[in-house]
């Protein structure tokens, strides 16, 4: 009976202890490849609109007013149809040399295709692509094959039942050519809806005035192309680490730390207990220093105590974090040295 008592009590502190942790979400803002996987040796690119609608896109001409169906006037809509464009390649462009993918990028004028209206929209031709990398003197070109866009507008009711609100639907079709593929390497339609509303978020009793059609149609193709842009060039999206937490005053001043962004005062906590004799103590210690040398801006000693962290810690819950983080931290190295190859400002 006393051995039996004995393993119940070895039970109960196992039990204890591998419950005795905390785990926390920290936000990190990591950079991520685009989807179109473009050789690096593409530096050059250019720019081209189709000023292509579909004969099927009815609504083209039209606007939304206080759940009204209204036309807009054919110099209107001319007009805006040239500054939604124009807006379009200016900020792909804007985003496209701000990522440091590309060295050059050319933009052909409004109107270098006439505007032409049809049921399908057919790619380009290997002839003509090749003809406007040897006129701009680009590796490739990107072209808006169609782009449309829904302006909607309401004042809200008196009651307040409906608040005040403008928004814009934009789509638009892109496609990636290069001279010497045999049609698109990429093509994608990007959709997406920007939305106004009259009140300051930041103060509830300041109201904003709602932009009109044209205005705010300019400002929604701005950043409908800027957010395509991430699938041609790397950007920064917000991931996720997770630290763990242990008993005593020490792990919960280090946790504080970390919510609040101090990262040097979160790990001068966690180094004290890196040699710790207890290797789970030491095991978790190391994970969470991992993830400030990461956030520090040290990777290389985020791979080292990640890499002791999977060591100490086998099994369990902290066992399963270590491994998924070590296995974030390698993917991340196999990215840099993708970027390394493609952002102008890390080469040679």
């Amino acid at each position: 009976m006393k051995i039996f008592n004995n393993y119940l009590w070895i039970l109960f502190a196992g039990l204890i202890l591998s419950s005795c942790i905390m785990t926390q979400s920290v936000p990190i803002d990591q950079l991520e490849p685009g989807k179109v996987n473009l050789p690096s040796s593409i530096r050059k690119v250019a720019l081209i609109s189709r000023n292509f609608k579909f004969s099927a896109d009815t609504l083209a001409r039209y606007y939304n007013a206080d759940f009204r169906l209204r036309k807009g006037s054919r110099a209107e809509n001319l007009v805006i149809d040239s500054i939604a464009v124009t807006k379009t390649m200016d900020s792909l462009r804007k985003a496209l040399l701000e990522s440091g993918r590309f060295d050059e990028v050319y933009v052909y004028p409004f109107n270098a295709i006439k505007p032409h209206i049809g049921n399908k929209e057919l790619p380009l031709s290997t002839g003509f692509i090749q003809s406007l990398c040897a006129e701009s003197e680009t590796d490739a070109v990107i072209s808006r094959e169609m782009l449309s866009f829904f302006y909607s507008r309401h004042n809200g009711s008196s009651g307040r039942e409906i608040q005040a609100e403008a928004n814009v639907k934009v789509t638009a079709i892109w496609s990636v050519y290069t001279p010497g593929s045999d049609g698109p390497l990429d093509r994608f339609t990007h959709s997406e809806v920007i939305r106004w509303n009259e009140y300051n978020p930041n103060k509830n009793d300041l109201k904003f005035k709602l932009p009109g059609r044209k205005e705010a149609i300019s400002v929604a193709c701005g950043v409908a192309a800027k957010n395509y842009s991430k699938r041609i060039v790397p950007y920064w999206a917000e991931s996720s680490r997770v630290i763990v937490g242990l008993n005593g005053p020490d792990w919960e001043n280090a946790l504080s730390y970390a919510e609040k962004n101090k990262w040097k005062g979160a790990a001068h906590i966690w180094e004290k207990y890196l040699n710790s004799p207890q290797k789970r103590v030491a095991g978790v210690a190391a994970l969470d220093y991992a993830v400030a040398q990461e956030m520090l801006g040290d990777p290389d000693q985020a791979n080292i105590w990640s890499e002791k962290s999977v060591t100490l810690l086998k099994s369990g819950e902290t066992g399963k974090i270590a491994r998924d983080y070590a296995a974030i931290l390698y993917q991340r190295k196999l990215k840099a040295a993708q970027f390394n190859s493609l952002l102008k400002n890390n080469r040679p």
